[in-house]
């Protein structure tokens, strides 16, 4: 993404090398003047570069040989050089900070933090190996190879997570392979000290890269990212590691996050039949979008992949019929990006239960035909004027969730319309007093929310279901129509409503 597109999206940014999937990525700005492809001195300091490893939106990698002690090395400066901004020179500071607390195998090692003629750097472990991305190249591992490897990366984890840091950005790009295909994690850029407070990111801010991104990190829950954002990195690398593939991946980074929120990974074993039920399951633990179901600590996730390779029982397990009920009732993604519309529904449903109470007066009374059409074209009139009212930017905007949302609905309501002419047009307007219609429209509300449910929120299962019953029993009391439908649609508007609301005083405080 060029810098344009990221000052149009300020909301998304992210940081990262040679990686495509990346929010906020520019194009290569400057490197300082004795690293440029003309230069003839190659000596930074007591280093001496020799060739470019990578470069990011943030920083560039040379492997270099340190002179005095003869051995080479990873040396990261900053890019922007003397001209790099505040924010950029702090996280340079925080990943070297956060690299320099930790002592672990299967972390890169920390050899010297410094400066040179007014540039910042510090110089790293070399890895021969590469990146572990390069390594899957879409081939799966083997289920033991995946799990031994991933087991060394959550005991890395957890130590930092011990130390107070959190990486927040981990994947198998940011994995890298000693001479004896040691894995080590590396780019500590977006790392976050748990056991301070930090003002570098701001609530709404989303930095990472969408593929491997917990649900709260995509969303910008700054707040709620802790040790559980990163147990859900190691699953998308184990995943990764078991399928060739990411758990998300769409064709825009924007596309992506949305997946991650609302969408759940393609059953591993569909990719690849080959996989283990039990490392699926602990897999699958790890991407949970609630964090609390997810594994706690990054140790019990080590653990697990242990007793996996010891042929032992694991902890986790698969959810049972009742349990994946409830989990699939409490998910929700409607109130992401939706908050603003709590006040809207509840007008709604003022609206509907008003007009559908016309609408049964002026039918049980046998008022002219036109009265029937004319009730009707005065609710979605009022609607109208209730969106005008209420209208801002962040009501209207249409992201690709909404943009769902209106075919859905628009859909329904194309749908209600033929219903009614197709019918009329077989039996005659004169049933329009028998009630005939309420039914049909009950089914495809239902059909609608079942739509929803799984991309939105789980308990739309239930007022689906609820309108199915609905359509079941109207026949029996066909003049309780518009009642018992503008009472159902009135009190699922106001359960959502509602929802929203709370979503939105929650936010706001």
């Amino acid at each position: 993404m060029s810098d344009s597109a990221a000052d149009q999206n300020p909301d998304l940014q992210a940081k990262g090398a040679d990686d495509p999937t990346l929010i906020g990525i520019s194009e290569f700005g400057p490197v300082p003047a004795s690293m440029s492809a003309g230069a003839a001195v190659r000596d930074f300091g007591g280093y001496e570069i020799l060739t470019e490893i990578a470069r990011g939106g943030m920083g560039v990698v040379y492997q270099a040989r340190q002179i005095t002690l003869n051995r080479i090395v990873a040396l990261k400066m900053i890019l922007g050089g003397g001209h790099a901004s505040d924010a950029d020179l702090d996280r340079f500071r925080t990943e070297a900070e956060a690299i320099a607390r930790l002592r672990h195998p299967n972390i890169v090692q920390i050899y010297e933090i410094g400066e040179h003629g007014g540039l910042p750097y510090f110089s790293l472990e070399f890895c021969p190996g590469g990146s572990l991305d390069r390594r899957i190249n879409g081939t799966p591992f083997s289920c033991r190879d995946a799990a031994e490897l991933v087991a060394k990366l959550a005991s890395a984890v957890h130590e930092a997570h011990q130390k107070g840091v959190l990486h927040r950005d981990l994947k198998p790009a940011n994995v890298l392979l000693g001479e004896d295909d040691t894995p080590k994690i590396t780019d500590f850029g977006l790392a976050k000290r748990l056991d301070v407070s930090s003002g570098q990111t701001a609530s709404g801010t989303v930095l990472g890269t969408p593929s491997y991104m917990a649900p709260e990190q995509a969303a910008g829950k700054s707040r709620a990212i802790g040790p559980p954002a990163d147990v859900y990195g190691l699953g998308a690398i184990l995943y990764e590691l078991l399928t060739g593939r990411p758990p998300f991946r769409a064709a825009t980074p924007l596309d992506t996050l949305l997946q991650v929120l609302e969408y759940e990974p393609a059953p591993i074993r569909l990719l690849n039949p080959q996989v283990d039920r039990d490392l699926e399951t602990i897999c699958l633990k790890c991407l949970e979008k609630d964090p609390t179901h997810r594994y706690e600590s990054a140790s019990l996730l080590r653990g697990d992949l242990e007793r996996y390779l010891a042929g032992e029982s694991i902890s986790a397990r698969s959810v049972n019929l009742l349990e994946r009920l409830s989990r699939t009732l409490q998910r929700s993604q409607i109130d992401v990006g939706f908050e603003s519309w709590g006040s809207v529904l509840m007008w709604f449903a003022a609206i509907v239960l008003a007009s559908q109470f016309a609408l049964f007066v002026v039918i049980g009374t046998r008022q002219p035909e036109l009265l029937v059409y004319a009730t009707q074209s005065v609710q979605f009139l009022l609607m109208g004027l209730v969106l005008w009212y209420y209208r801002s930017p962040q009501l209207l905007a249409m992201s690709a969730a909404k943009k769902h949302l209106v075919s859905i609905w628009g859909g329904y309501l194309i749908a209600c319309g033929v219903v009614a002419v197709v019918s009329q047009m077989l039996v005659g307007p004169e049933r329009i007093y028998d009630y005939f219609l309420y039914p049909y429209w009950a089914i495809l509300s239902g059909l609608a929310f079942f739509t929803m449910a799984s991309g939105y929120w789980g308990w739309f299962y239930a007022l689906g279901l609820a309108f199915f019953v609905l359509a079941a029993v109207l026949p029996r009391c066909p003049s309780a129509g518009p009642l018992a439908f503008g009472t159902l649609w009135a009190a699922s508007l106001i359960l959502i409503g509602i929802r929203l609301r709370n979503k939105a005083n929650q936010d706001s405080q």
